[in-house]
């Protein structure tokens, strides 16, 4: 996609452009400007923190800066226009592979967000087998993905691989972010589309299609899997961190109280209210019942902890797609926080 940028269309009108605009800050407040894809459901911890008064209480103030995708983001903060940003870590760590000098401070979304759902015309005898043997529905189908040479694409291969299914008839076919690819896969242009939130909830809704394959909940082959346990990263460049390490821990601490607080069943029905006011889903059938598993599945993947070994994972999962020609060094990737036990 180039991966979060990840989480586009549904998961954001995420797509087109945006400004770095900032708001000034009070003088008895720090501030600290940081990446959301627009109207990307990704961010609701973001939202909660500032309009629930987290960023606040801890003498921040919190300036979202609109960035469609991780290069673009990767840009802005070697440019100085953005001190914090967001992707999964495979795209963070070809950056890296690069010359970027970023650092991971602190974890989003714990594991995988991907999913590979099946149109509901295909015929699938080992459905209900679950992965793997139920990959063997998919031999000789065509399989969309955000773009061809994508990394959606490199998941889908990996989850055929684990399955020991050939791909030499398989095609791969460029749909786009969500809602795109959710049209083509109703409209019979392809068989299965490899996608992200909330085309579960669509599919689990119309009945249109169905999720074969869920990486949210750590389906798949190892390869895969190894990458669970810090996917989504909060990054910035090392000179940021060496000079604001307070005020990435204060950043760390409110997105922490707005996990607990969305976390909390009491909040739910606010926590919806302030997603449907962001978070842009577009005409889909059974919306309400949409809105409640999105937002939902969305509270369910927040976490604040991150295994530093996920590194390797990903590393072998770049190496073995031919994405970075030798690992990433991990030795001082990791910030730590000074005020860690």
């Amino acid at each position: 996609m180039k991966k979060i940028g990840l989480i586009h269309s549904f998961l954001a009108p995420l797509a087109l452009c945006s400004g770095l605009i900032t708001i000034p800050a009070h003088a008895d407040t720090q501030v600290v400007r940081y990446q959301e894809y627009p109207g990307s459901i990704l961010h609701l911890s973001n939202w909660v923190m500032r309009e629930k008064g987290f960023c606040k209480k801890q003498g921040l103030d919190c300036q979202p800066i609109m960035l469609a995708n991780g290069p673009l983001a990767q840009q802005a903060a070697a440019a100085g226009s953005v001190d914090l940003i967001v992707s999964s870590m495979d795209v963070m760590l070809q950056a890296v592979a690069k010359g970027n000098d970023l650092m991971v401070i602190g974890p989003l979304v714990k594991n995988n967000i991907y999913s590979l759902s099946v149109g509901a015309k295909v015929e699938r005898p080992n459905a209900a087998k679950g992965y793997p043997e139920n990959m063997k529905d998919l031999a000789n189908k065509r399989i969309g993905v955000t773009a061809r040479g994508s990394g959606t694409e490199m998941y889908v291969k990996s989850l055929m691989r684990g399955a020991g299914v050939p791909l030499d008839n398989v095609t791969f076919i460029g749909v786009g972010a969500p809602s795109s690819a959710y049209a083509s896969l109703v409209a019979n242009q392809v068989d299965a589309i490899l996608s992200w939130d909330p085309i579960p909830a669509i599919c689990n809704a119309t009945k249109q299609c169905s999720v074969a394959v869920d990486m949210r909940k750590g389906e798949g082959p190892d390869v895969v899997k190894a990458m669970n346990g810090g996917f989504v990263v909060w990054q910035a460049r090392r000179e940021y961190v060496q000079k604001h390490g307070a005020v990435i821990d204060k950043f760390m601490v409110a997105q922490k109280e707005a996990f607990d607080w969305l976390k909390d069943p009491k909040n739910f029905e606010e926590a919806k209210t302030l997603a449907t006011e962001r978070f842009k889903l577009g005409d889909v059938p059974n919306r309400d019942k949409v809105v409640n598993q999105v937002v939902h599945d969305m509270i369910g993947q927040y976490d604040t902890t991150l295994n530093p070994q996920v590194v390797d994972g990903f590393n072998q999962f770049l190496l073995s797609n031919k994405l970075i020609a030798k690992p990433v060094d991990k030795t001082n990737l990791i910030y730590k926080s000074k005020n860690a036990s």
